[in-house]
């Protein structure tokens, strides 16, 4: 093909991209009989269940967070989202501009807290009821509502009272984005629902730790055991009720829509300042930029250096060809390539670690050695297969043992073919842990959606960290390199080759 061709083909995919780029086309909406057809966003709820039998028509689509759902309406992707008043609230405190709430209520969304369906979750959930009562009764709940709920910010402080522990420490599971239930200031873990449940914890003699995760994570760790209590602004369902205990409402908000404002602003650049200084300056949240970067790069270092000096055993007992070591290397390796990296964490973390007190930055240096094993695993075989035969025949005729030869001789020339698939793979780690979030980890990624529960802006923090993955990849990329070309036999001196030698 000519340069014609290839000029018309890239105007082809130019005008492909402006197109599918363009802006969405959203309805407008005015009042709730406005949605009957219309594209509605949200998690699930109880608001969500009740559009849906009033307009069955809906067409719903899923979000994990608040800025999705505000990002998915100021840009037209979806006609409304359905969003407790308090979330709403909540977010025009915080200066998000560009939506506006629908006058009419959809159902009212009572909240409380989410125990297994254990003997421990029964005797917790009892004592939590009772606790909820006692603090209905004396003004206690009131207090709180009107200081973390009905107050502004400034007066958002957790106090935190005394816990003696004696009768044992619970671990709470969180996403930690629900503000003013549940959310991170300062990098700590604040809120109605935890300054309760603190309180809680102090009437009864426990000690508590909240482990953040996704909502997801929190399901499984509190089914599985892992967590004692899910503490998220859990909507109170007949239909979570069946998998879990529920508490009492500790709050019954109002669950809204919310639609596009099309009188607020609309354009990115007029507010870009502003929203980079709260991505990265209020609250010096920056540094939970930083703390989480130094994690994905602590994960990826150790699986890189463990995972690599593991496929090299591998390839080494593999050799020796035991017929039961053997099958299990290959088991492992099917298993590894076959399961989602997600569902992998997730699965050692809950089902295979489940039991132990192992952190979650440790079970995903674990997962992601292994992979990283079977990986290196797989370059070192396909690089010894291309070595010639005549290579260990050669070797054997000259007295040196089949063992020798190959550590000699064949695996020299099979790590050529090896180093840029490793380096390839080293950056794909990289990128993997970005998933890491899911089992409690705090990493780049993890530390993004942290910020956009407070900011409630999915454009900035996203930008942030591509710019940042981008510059990690680039310098693993080069790091590597200088050692790959310091390991190249074939980029040596000729003194270093012979010693002593003078060619």
């Amino acid at each position: 093909m000519g340069w014609r061709t290839y000029r018309c083909l890239l105007l082809v995919l130019v005008c492909l991209l402006l197109f599918l780029a363009r802006p969405a086309m959203a309805k407008e909406i005015h009042t709730l009989d406005d949605l009957a057809g219309a594209k509605v966003g949200g998690w699930p709820s109880l608001g969500e269940m009740k559009l849906r039998e009033r307009y069955p028509d809906i067409k719903f689509t899923e979000m994990d967070t608040i800025a999705d759902m505000v990002q998915h309406v100021r840009q037209g992707k979806v006609d409304a989202c359905v969003l407790n008043r308090v979330f709403y609230n909540t977010m025009i405190g915080e200066g998000v501009e560009g939506v506006r709430l629908l006058p009419e209520p959809v159902t009212p969304s009572p909240m409380g807290y989410l125990f297994a369906r254990t003997p421990k979750g029964k005797q917790l959930v009892d004592q939590m009821n009772s606790f909820i009562r006692k603090c209905r009764q004396d003004g206690t709940l009131g207090r709180l509502t009107e200081k973390w709920i009905d107050g502004g910010e400034e007066g958002r402080v957790f106090e935190k009272p005394a816990l003696s522990g004696k009768n044992g420490k619970l671990i709470a599971g969180s996403n930690a984005i629900n503000m003013p239930f549940v959310y991170l200031k300062n990098e700590k873990v604040t809120g109605f629902e935890v300054e309760l449940f603190a309180l809680f914890c102090a009437e009864y003699g426990y000690d508590f730790e909240v482990k953040l995760t996704s909502f997801e994570s929190v399901l499984v760790g509190v089914e599985t055991g892992e967590y004692d209590v899910g503490i998220n602004a859990v909507e109170i369902i007949k239909e979570r009720a069946e998998s879990f205990r529920l508490s009492e409402p500790t709050y019954t908000d109002e669950a809204m829509v919310i639609v596009k404002d099309y009188e607020g602003p609309t354009s990115y650049i007029a507010s870009l300042k502003s929203r980079l200084v709260r991505t990265l300056i209020t609250e010096d949240r920056w540094k939970m930029l930083v703390k989480g970067m130094g994690t994905t790069l602590l994960i990826t270092l150790a699986a890189t250096v463990l995972g690599t000096l593991l496929g090299f055993v591998f390839c080494f007992v593999y050799r020796e060809k035991k017929r039961w070591i053997n099958a299990l290397i290959d088991l492992l390796t099917r298993f590894l390539q076959g399961m989602p990296m997600m569902v992998l964490l997730m699965l050692f973390y809950y089902v295979i670690f489940g039991g132990s007190n192992l952190g979650g930055t440790f079970v995903a240096i674990v997962v992601f050695t292994l992979t990283m094993s079977i990986d290196v695993f797989g370059m070192l075989q396909s690089g010894t297969d291309s070595v010639p035969r005549g290579q260990m025949e050669g070797a054997l005729a000259l007295g040196f043992t089949e063992r020798q030869a190959f550590r000699k001789f064949i695996l020299p020339q099979a790590v050529q073919t090896f180093f840029p698939t490793w380096r390839s793979s080293i950056v794909n780690l990289l990128k993997f842990t970005a998933i890491v979030g899911y089992i409690t980890v705090q990493d780049l990624t993890r530390m993004a959606d942290l910020i956009r529960a407070r900011t409630y802006d999915a454009f900035m923090p996203l930008i942030v960290i591509s710019i940042l993955y981008m510059l990690l990849a680039y310098l693993t990329m080069k790091l590597t390199g200088l050692l790959t070309a310091r390991l190249d036999p074939t980029r040596r001196r000729p003194e270093d080759i012979l010693p002593g030698v003078k060619l």
